[in-house]
């Protein structure tokens, strides 16, 4: 007898690894998706031979019939799992009673039917089963479906319960995010997929477990979305609410389970009921199916437009007065204005609505394009330059030039996208901070519309969340400090973008402590950034935290303190041509303003001439360009060469001096100044000649020159000729070691 026990617990372990390997790969297919049915095939095939030692039969019936109708499907070449993931969860829960040696009666018979091969062959006949083992326990009333008392949880049960508590809150909080962002676009498939995968894989998990009422609901919820990615309708705002109130529902379920879970216990709960939640879903995914709009006045109630009470009477007196609309009959009883009842019957409308018709391009192919309208701009611009003599050449060329211009714009509008996807993910990045750090942190954002070049919006990623980082961990005070200086627990973080001369500004800013700028003179003299004799500016010394490995922290935590993150933010901002600046007050926050092109395709800038050569000065950077007279031209010790202007000595930097081995013999007062700026600091860049003002097609110097400081990219002329662009940060750099 022993040793046939110990047989069968081998034969069940075994069952339980097989399972478990098919599982996962089940649980990787999505529908939409090719799934591998011949490793499924290898997988049950092994499983069913094994399951043949196992006591009673039925788990290798099931085995075998789930075998056969994969078998079949590959004959049909047909894709329907839902049989399939049915005959898993029965198999699953077949195994725990097993295992546990628990008496038990399955009702296998709908499973058993829909996995008969001749069923298959007409899919439309298959019944829509959601399989949620009933189980009726001789022996153990706690194992019953609905639950009266705790059950223990086994070590193997509570490990599972907690990784499936982990994973289905990181995807219910997900949902949460992209639910926004397809407010924003009803008709994006590639978002209502991503809220969908993490509903199948919650529903999954959950029917693995056991969780009947997770599963049923996050099944619910499947459907729902399911119908919006076969195009029966689009997501909108009913759709919506329905979504986010399922998504709390859950949360409350996951919770239940997570408390349990600390417990080592399964707790009860039927007193959750999810059933009306379950047929709303069901009656709205029908509802909206068949196109029925909801009524007027339902959606005026609840946008808060009237109240029930007001409806209900405005309604009754409509049956007197059976011509009129009830739209007409609020407004002429004031209890609504025209532009409210004129948007409800917006969102009234059919549900199923044409959007604009999209296609998906190769992001090659986009790059290839503006790269092209930027070629034609040159070209564009060379022929004006050719037939500037010739006027009867002229009005066409005009002509062609604003459709030049007209291509160009919309070529780089294609790249431009809003900002929003990376400032939702800082979301869930506070929530993590707030968490580890113990401190009560909220995020406040607006300008998410902004839109940005695509390729900038990835970049800013990082950046972003290593300053919201040090915001969290630098920034906010602990609740007890708060609480000393008079301000509220509850720290802030304002998360902004705008557009403004031609850039985008993102700006991060808190409530905190603020930056200590005596701690980070201290440690920039102690590490031989500065030296003592040295009187930086305000601004210059919040600028040496992003010197690599900088950092004052006195204790590395698990968020911030090891001196990496501000240096990369650095590098990351200044690859785009952008700059960061640092404003902070003691006891008053930290506020980081992040300034980048709006485009990194083409630039607003100014040619000059420096001898032969010629170079672009972006015109963000000029403050002011003028001819010094002799009397405010000095040489002083120790500073070199400066020009007085506005009553300020202003450092002169020759380009010929940086860029070229032939010296510079002209006196400054025979040259032009143009003085440009680069975070609060001013120079004078000694010119020959201003050319003009124009907008340029940035070019790559490629590999070889590309890292040449104070040079950001070259821009070809209307001659035909390279005109260098001006990096003003790099010169004002490159001019300190001369």
């Amino acid at each position: 007898m022993e040793i046939n026990t110990l047989e069968n617990n081998a034969t069940l372990e075994q069952l339980e690894a097989l399972l478990n390997r098919f599982s996962i790969l089940l649980a990787g297919f999505c529908p939409g998706e090719t799934p591998d049915l011949g490793s499924m095939l290898m997988l049950l095939d092994e499983l069913s031979t094994i399951a043949k030692k196992a006591e009673p039969d039925t788990f290798y019936r099931v085995a075998a019939s789930c075998f056969h109708y994969v078998e079949n499907m590959t004959l049909e070449s047909m894709d329907n799992l839902k049989p399939v993931e049915n005959a898993r969860l029965l198999l699953q829960a077949l195994l725990r009673h097993m295992k546990k040696g628990v008496d038990f009666t399955f009702e296998t018979a709908d499973v058993l039917r829909i996995l008969d091969p001749p069923i298959l062959k007409n899919p439309e006949t298959l019944p829509t089963v959601l399989l949620v083992p009933t189980t009726k326990v001789k022996t153990r009333p706690a194992m019953e479906e609905s639950p009266g008392e705790e059950e223990s949880l086994s070590t193997e049960d509570m490990e599972i319960m907690i990784d499936f508590v982990a994973e289905a809150e990181e995807n219910l909080d997900a949902i949460e995010v992209l639910l926004i962002e397809l407010e924003q676009d009803p008709s994006d498939k590639d978002i209502i997929n991503h809220i969908f995968r993490p509903f199948h894989t919650i529903k999954g998990v959950a029917g693995f477990l056991s969780l009947t009422k997770i599963n049923q609901l996050a099944h619910a919820t499947e459907n729902l979305l399911d119908s919006a990615r076969n195009d029966n309708f689009l997501i909108n705002d009913i759709a919506t609410d329905a979504i986010l109130e399922s998504v709390d529902m859950l949360k409350q379920l996951v919770d239940r389970v997570k408390q349990g879970a600390a417990k080592k216990m399964r707790i009860a709960d039927q007193d959750m009921d999810i059933t009306p939640l379950r047929d709303k879903l069901q009656t709205l995914q029908l509802e909206l199916t068949k196109g029925n709009k909801p009524l007027l006045g339902e959606i005026l109630v609840k946008k808060g437009v009237v109240d029930q009470t007001s409806l209900d009477q405005t309604l009754a007196f409509q049956k007197h007065q059976p011509g009129k609309k009830i739209g007409q009959m609020l407004v002429e009883a004031k209890k609504a204005d025209p532009v409210q009842i004129d948007q409800a019957l917006i969102d009234q409308g059919p549900y199923k609505r044409k959007g604009l018709s999209q296609v998906k391009v190769n992001t090659e192919k986009l790059d290839s394009l503006v790269d092209y309208a930027g070629e034609l701009v040159i070209a564009q611009s060379m022929l004006r330059q050719k037939i500037s003599q010739d006027p009867s050449l002229t009005q066409s060329v005009n002509h062609l030039g604003q459709i030049v211009s007209n291509i160009q714009q919309i070529a780089m509008s294609m790249r431009m996208i809003p900002i929003k996807a990376t400032f939702m993910k800082m979301i869930r990045l506070i929530r993590d901070l707030s968490r580890n750090s113990g401190k009560k942190v909220t995020l406040h954002m607006k300008g998410g519309e902004t839109e940005i070049d695509r390729n900038v919006v990835d970049a800013l990623y990082e950046p972003m969340v290593h300053m919201i980082r040090n915001s969290v961990d630098h920034g906010i005070e602990a609740l007890n400090q708060r609480r000393e200086k008079g301000k509220p627990d509850q720290g802030n973080i304002y998360l902004s973008a705008f557009h403004k001369a031609g850039h985008i500004v993102i700006e991060i800013e808190d409530d905190g402590k603020g930056l200590d700028r005596d701690r980070i003179l201290e440690k920039a003299i102690g590490s031989g950034l500065v030296f003592e004799n040295d009187h930086p500016t305000e601004a210059q010394i919040y600028d040496l935290i992003l010197a690599p490995g900088f950092s004052t922290a006195r204790q590395i935590t698990d968020i911030s303190g090891r001196g990496v993150g501000m240096d990369v933010v650095k590098s990351v901002i200044e690859k785009f041509r952008g700059n960061l600046k640092i404003e902070s007050g003691k006891g008053q926050g930290t506020k980081f303003t992040i300034s980048l092109p709006l485009t990194l395709a083409i630039i607003d800038g100014m040619l000059v001439r420096v001898g032969d050569e010629r170079y672009i000065i972006p015109t963000t950077a000029i403050a002011r360009a003028f001819k010094p007279d002799k009397e405010n031209c000095y040489t002083i010790e120790g500073r070199g060469e400066v020009v007085k202007e506005r009553n300020r000595l202003v450092p002169v930097v020759r380009l010929r001096h940086l860029y070229s081995d032939k010296k510079d013999a002209k006196n400054i007062w025979d040259c032009l100044a143009v003085v440009v700026e680069s975070k609060e600091a001013q120079k004078a860049l000694l010119i020959d000649e201003l050319l003009g003002k124009d907008e340029y097609v940035i070019k790559s110097l490629g590999a070889n020159l590309e890292n040449i400081q104070g040079l950001s990219g070259g821009a070809i002329l209307s001659d035909g000729r390279v005109g260098l662009i001006l990096d003003i940060h790099g010169i004002f750099k490159l001019s300190e070691q001369y």
